[in-house]
């Protein structure tokens, strides 16, 4: 099992291009909306990307709430992740 970064943010393209259905931020909280029963495959692949801007995850079935350092930090995470989606 390959545990290097740039397969880890390989991984988090490719979950985040199926999964991700929405991104919304409040204060340094993001909400990420998924399909049913894809939540927790997508915050594994967040968690195993360490992306700088990530303090933690908690994943439900269809919605993941990640925690950043910061509102900056939080904006440019947004931005990442509709990115990756394709948003």
């Amino acid at each position: 099992f390959d545990n290097s970064p740039a397969v880890a943010l390989h991984t988090l393209a490719q979950i985040a291009a199926q999964f991700v259905r929405h991104v919304d931020r409040v204060e340094q909280m993001i909400v990420v909306r998924t399909g049913a029963g894809q939540a927790q495959a997508m915050a594994l692949a967040i968690d195993g990307a360490r992306l700088p801007e990530v303090v933690g995850t908690i994943a439900g079935d269809d919605t993941i709430l990640v925690i950043s350092k910061d509102r900056r930090r939080a904006s440019a995470l947004v931005k990442r992740l509709e990115q990756l989606a394709g948003m």
